[in-house]
């Protein structure tokens, strides 16, 4: 049988209420562009439409919809599908819940993708006066979370979610995801401010996941992060109107970068390990009797962070805070710098992802591959010559490569269902990005591409909710958001990571020379998280490593005649954790800082600087 179908078809440490749009910091709009939005896809099995029959959903914003949404859920459950919503509003009753268990009576284990057509056009709203106990609130949607860190690869995309009037037990969003999984302009609004929870992320062991240009307008809480372990990460959040605080962290590691806070309450609240960049806290009214950030004792890192209308800008338990308005660089804890000297950040130039434009259904390839298929290398070879810019690997878990494929031609965008592109690992590598018309070529929604992707082009590549190993022949610059695996940049190489989760023994990330900038790193295993050398330079803010194996291997980060800043922080449950956190050499001479040197406890703080 042939094997193709190609259509075009319409513990720290530190070293050195409506449906619209609004805007959040720095020029940054929460829910980007939404009148530009038209994700459409090309028709194929691996695309759900719930207005399509047998679901039929009708999106009138009168007729209840949610017996036809909920039955396309537990069919689509764990089945490597995008289930999608055209533009209109969905009236549900109750809560839809992510199932374990799909239709079939098959075992689920995430891989759901919830993809609206636009933000602003996209609404699932809740009916009026049905979630009426605040005590017990309740959520328009339940995301999964079933006691265990194997709910994997769940995206939620242009949408908004409208928890309507008259529901103060309601929750706009309940998301969980482990490995990867990403929550991308979205909007959650209360039609009158009431609301319990605007975007509840509280499950036990949730994450690592990214939560990228979300607003929360009203509810008592505008995001709750809860819980322990495993990573959060946080980029371009709005918070607007929330009544009892803005965004809450009890027991989480989180980073965020560019949160927009517009509230009479405090804008952030946390009583576990948090890093806060680039960020504007706007008070009214009732707060000037009340700090913008208010911190337990823990672990808290911030940089230029800009408050007005506030009492103050942070208050931290046992420290002496930060009076504001405006708060350059912030840290709890004793943080060391093992040649001694302040311990500061590195202020790393940050590039935003670049936004390659959703390319309309007739320009893209669809690639269908049988399952009794034996090699979809040729298939997909002829998707990426087709003159497409669009490159669609639908249907199926694994999918066989035996010989690399070369993206160039025209293609600008790779995109699978959280496929698993060479489950066997027969073909190395399984991609080769080579020079192309485009100047921008972008990987998304792939669980893992198991063989690794050769980049051989100075084109700046963009994966965003993929998985595999990245080498290089050629540099250029690189954007990982919501990434699992590993990346080895070349000397003179520039690196952006948002959600970058990396589970390998021995050396995670070796930075020779190269400048690597991270938000969020959550690590598994024992071995050095970052070496970096030879003039290189990195900065990573937050969140965590996951000790589970061999934490006297090696030295947490290393650092050669380089220059390094890390707020991070540590979790081990096997007793092992890491004993040297860092060792740098400058010009032969070697110093180290072990367990126990600075920091409060449970966490460390160390700096390795230039």
């Amino acid at each position: 049988m042939g094997c193709l179908r190609i259509g075009f078809v319409a513990a720290f440490v530190v070293v050195v209420l409506s449906a619209t749009a609004w805007t959040g910091p720095a020029g940054h709009p929460v829910g980007a562009s939404l009148s530009l939005e038209n994700i459409t896809f090309p028709g194929c099995a691996s695309v759900v439409d719930v207005t399509k029959p047998p679901y039929s959903a009708r999106g009138d914003g009168r007729t209840d919809d949610t017996d036809a949404i909920q039955r396309a859920l537990s069919d689509t459950m764990g089945a490597h599908k995008t289930l999608y919503f055209p533009n209109g509003t969905y009236l549900v009753s109750k809560t839809l819940r992510h199932t374990k268990q799909n239709s079939r009576g098959g075992e689920a284990w995430g891989f759901n993708w919830l993809q609206g057509q636009s933000t602003a056009g996209t609404i699932i709203r809740l009916k009026d006066g049905v979630f009426t106990d605040a005590e017990r609130p309740g959520p328009i949607l339940w995301g999964g979370g079933f006691g265990s860190a194997d709910w994997f690869h769940n995206y939620i995309q242009n949408v908004t979610f409208d928890v309507g009037r008259d529901n103060p037990g309601a929750i706009g969003l309940n998301f969980y995801s482990n490995n990867s999984g990403a929550i991308r302009d979205v909007q959650i609004v209360s039609q009158d401010g009431g609301g319990a929870i605007g975007l509840d992320l509280g499950n036990n062991m949730n994450g690592p996941l990214l939560v990228r240009n979300v607003a929360v307008r009203g509810f008592a809480v505008g995001i709750r992060a809860a819980g322990s372990v495993n990573s959060q990460t946080f980029e371009h959040i709005s918070l607007i109107g929330q009544s009892k605080c803005g965004f809450t962290n009890d027991g989480q590691s989180i980073a965020i970068r560019g949160l927009y806070s517009e509230n009479a309450v405090t804008a952030l609240r946390t009583n576990s390990f948090t890093c806060l960049l680039d960020s504007t806290l706007v008070g009214k009214r009732a707060a000037s009797s009340v700090p913008a950030v208010q911190v337990g004792k823990t672990s808290f890192f911030a940089r230029h962070v800009t408050t007005r209308g506030y009492q103050t800008a942070i208050v931290a338990e046992g420290e002496k805070g930060d009076a504001g308005p405006v708060v350059a660089e912030y840290m709890t804890g004793q943080p060391i710098n093992p040649f001694g000297g302040p311990v500061q950040s590195l202020n790393l130039p940050v590039e935003e992802t670049p936004d390659v434009p959703w390319d309309e259904a007739g320009k893209w390839a669809v690639v269908e591959v049988p399952e009794d298929c034996d090699d979809a290398s040729p298939a997909i070879q002829k998707a990426v010559d087709s003159g497409a810019t669009t490159v669609f690997i639908a249907n199926h878990e694994k999918i066989v490569l035996k010989s690399p494929v070369t993206i160039r031609g025209k293609v600008r965008r790779v995109i699978g269902c959280g496929n698993e592109p060479d489950y066997l690992r027969a073909s190395r590598p399984d991609y080769i990005i080579a020079d192309g018309e485009a100047p921008v070529v972008v990987f998304e929604h792939f669980a893992n591409i198991n063989g690794g992707v050769l980049v051989d082009t100075d084109r700046t590549v963009v994966f965003r909710s993929a998985g595999t190993r990245l080498t290089f022949r050629k540099k250029c610059d690189v954007f990982l958001e919501d990434f699992c695996g590993r990346v080895e940049p070349l000397p003179g190489q520039r690196v952006w990571a948002r959600q970058l989760n990396t589970e390998n023994q021995g050396t995670h990330l070796l930075n020779d020379n190269a400048t690597v900038w991270i938000l969020g790193y959550k690590t598994e295993r024992g071995g050095t998280l970052i070496h970096t050398r030879n003039g290189g330079r990195t900065e990573l803010f937050g969140t965590f490593s996951y000790t589970t194996t061999a934490g006297k291997l090696a030295p947490m980060f290393i650092t050669e005649d380089a220059s390094t800043f890390v707020y991070f922080n540590e979790v081990c449950y096997t007793g092992d954790p890491f004993a040297t956190l860092v060792r740098e050499t400058r010009k032969g001479v070697t110093r180290t800082v072990e367990r126990g040197q600075g920091g409060i406890a449970p966490y460390i703080g160390v700096a390795a600087t230039e």
